[in-house]
């Protein structure tokens, strides 16, 4: 004899397709046509050199120009591998994930730290969000929205949501009580305490928030490309069927490099945010 639970579930995503198909393609659509294709037009109209100076003035301007040079040498390397068209797609897909993330799991965080009924029930659904195998996210995706760059997106902001939820929520909380005291002594009310005094103390804590959405969604891109992505992960599921172990590693490095950029770019910013508020 057994139980399971997974009649209950097909169940459940036939009746959503059945009920509301029309409804998701619509939503579909419209994130596609607004968000997805021109960012991606965007970023896939990038030259490599210009992309390359881009990177090395960004990078510069923020932590250094050590790290600026250092930046532009590994943005070469992906360019001189033959991978820049599918670095662009992996950046166009893993910037619209991270944003879409942020949009939601910033909001969440902050409620998550000032009701504390209501944060336990937030805080227990990212425990259970993070638990989940990478994989099981593809499959109630692909039921509802089929293969594409919807689909992946949906599936890393699934994914990488928990970060940006618990950085902003630890942020919040850990404001010093007697600044919160002396906002409210200068009268300020509770949105102008938030928005003037807890958010930008917290600034340092979401922006680590934002680093760790960035490297879960990297990691997640990977195993989208079972869904149709044309981007760096595309490049090692090949590798991987073909058992071509160079191409492979070269991809993943190509992957390694923008988390790299990635990583000390918004830790840069992080430290600053900390210098400047004295922190």
């Amino acid at each position: 004899l057994k139980i399971s639970t997974g009649a209950v579930w097909s169940d459940a995503m036939e009746w959503i397709n059945v009920n509301f198909f029309d409804t998701l393609e619509t939503i579909k659509t419209a994130l596609l046509t607004a968000l997805l294709l021109p960012v991606k037009k965007f970023f896939t109209g990038i030259p490599w050199l210009w992309g390359i100076i881009a990177v090395c003035l960004i990078a510069g301007r923020v932590a250094g120009w050590k790290l600026g040079f250092m930046a532009a040498l590994m943005m070469l390397f992906i360019a001189a591998s033959g991978l820049w068209g599918e670095a662009m797609v992996t950046l166009y897909l893993c910037g619209v994930s991270v944003f879409v993330a942020i949009l939601i799991g910033t909001p969440l965080g902050i409620w998550a730290a000032q009701k504390p009924r209501a944060g336990r029930i937030i805080l227990g659904v990212m425990d259970t969000l993070q638990t989940l195998p990478s994989f099981v996210y593809l499959i109630p995706v692909v039921m509802l929205f089929r293969v594409g760059d919807f689909s992946a997106m949906i599936a890393v902001v699934l994914y990488a949501l928990a970060p940006a939820v618990r950085y902003a929520a630890h942020g919040i909380r850990e404001v010093p009580p007697q600044l919160l005291e002396a906002g409210r002594m200068a009268g300020c009310t509770p949105a102008q305490l938030l928005w003037r005094v807890k958010l930008p103390l917290a600034t340092p804590q979401l922006l680590l928030g934002l680093n760790q959405t960035i490297m879960l969604a990297l990691s997640m891109l990977v195993i989208t490309a079972l869904v149709g992505t044309r981007d760096l992960g595309q490049e090692v599921y090949i590798a991987l069927t073909k058992a071509n172990a160079g191409q492979g590693i070269v991809a993943g490095l190509s992957v390694a490099v923008i988390a790299i950029i990635a990583d000390r770019v918004v830790h840069a910013l992080s430290d600053n945010q900390k210098r400047r508020l004295g922190l």
